[in-house]
């Protein structure tokens, strides 16, 4: 396909330099496809390229179209593609690995150091149309999940990475922070059979959502002290495990203190500065703490296919739609904690 898009573009190094431009259409080669954007959510990931924090700076090379959470209709295959259709709606994994070394090959693609990533070194989706290699295609065709929600598959994989790294049935879960992950986190741990469902968050829109989507506990950890308050809902041993999606220095380690023993302590959020930690208390009642990276490729889209074919439902997550130039505003609305998931339409 030939001609011309509109696209959000991080035209040059430095804080904002964001711009609504008209570029051509990408070119596909033989294993690529090219997509029609029908939603694209915005990312705390956008964010930072917008400001051009330490991440972006070391890994952006501008010009880039900038989005890598998205949802569209298949309008064009390369010669050698195979699993994906002309018309297909798919959604779409954010990393490229290699494919050729030794993590790869283990099955770790995931956290494969030669990963690439859409949207920071090569186009994304703030578009018009992208185009991304065939591998990284999530083909979902079931009409009835709309184009907003599937555009969520990508952060919703890093959510069920996160929540289902060891199994929730009959068992207690503290997820520290309601944020769009999160959310997303009490809807699978629900969805997972876990027993209890303790949510630990200050915001108290958030904190009422959380307990709207199943949440059996909220508790604002502001409030009280967070370790007394989880320990006295789980018969003073704490939840087997807890699940970090706000990089809250004081959350994690309060999770340390309360995790029961031989629980776990998952962090998918990354926290800002170092957190001091009692490692021989900790590794004494034999607990231990998993780091999340991405989504495990493909194990966890597989997941989602399953969740959603069970009738999870993501609806609650989008809470504002906007139209495409008015991008900054979006972004603006995911800095200040004011959407949930905020949904650009080109």
């Amino acid at each position: 396909m030939t001609g011309t898009m509109k696209a959000v573009v991080k035209t040059a190094a430095g804080d904002e330099n964001l711009e609504l431009r008209t570029v051509p259409i990408p070119q596909i080669g033989p294993r690529d496809i090219l997509v029609r954007v029908k939603a694209a959510a915005v990312c705390g990931t956008d964010v930072h390229i917008r400001h051009w924090n330490d991440w972006a700076k070391n890994r952006m090379n501008p010009p880039v179209v900038i989005g890598h959470e998205f949802s569209g209709e298949v309008v064009e295959i390369g010669a050698d593609v195979r699993s994906v259709r002309v018309g297909d709606r798919v959604s779409s994994e954010s990393h490229i690995s290699c494919n050729n070394c030794q993590i790869c090959h283990e099955g770790n693609r995931h956290v494969c150091p030669n990963t690439k990533a859409i949207g920071v070194h090569r186009d994304g989706c703030f578009a018009e149309y992208i185009s991304i290699p065939e591998e990284i295609a999530f083909v979902y065709n079931d009409p009835s999940l709309p184009w907003e929600q599937l555009a969520l598959m990508e952060p919703f994989g890093v959510s069920v990475h996160g929540m289902l790294d060891v199994p929730l049935e009959t068992r207690s879960v503290a997820i520290i922070g309601a944020g769009p992950l999160g959310a997303m986190g009490i809807l699978i741990a629900k969805k997972a059979g876990a027993a209890r469902v303790i949510v630990l968050e200050p915001n108290a829109e958030r904190a009422a959502a959380a307990k709207a989507r199943g949440a059996d506990y909220v508790i604002d950890p502001t409030a009280c002290d967070p370790v007394e308050a989880v320990r006295s809902l789980t018969d003073g041993y704490g939840p087997h495990v807890a699940v970090d999606f706000s990089g809250n220095a004081a959350g994690i380690s309060a999770a340390m203190k309360y995790l029961r023993p031989e629980g776990q302590l998952t962090c998918v959020a990354l926290p800002n500065k170092p957190i001091s930690v009692d490692i021989a208390e900790f590794g004494y009642r034999g607990c231990s703490i998993r780091g999340i990276a991405g989504r495990r490729m493909y194990e966890n889209w597989e997941q989602m296919r399953g969740l959603l074919t069970m009738g999870i439902d993501l609806s609650s997550i989008v809470s504002h739609q906007l139209p495409l130039d008015q991008f900054a505003e979006g972004l603006t609305l995911t800095e200040t904690g004011k959407a949930c998931k905020c949904i650009l339409l080109p």
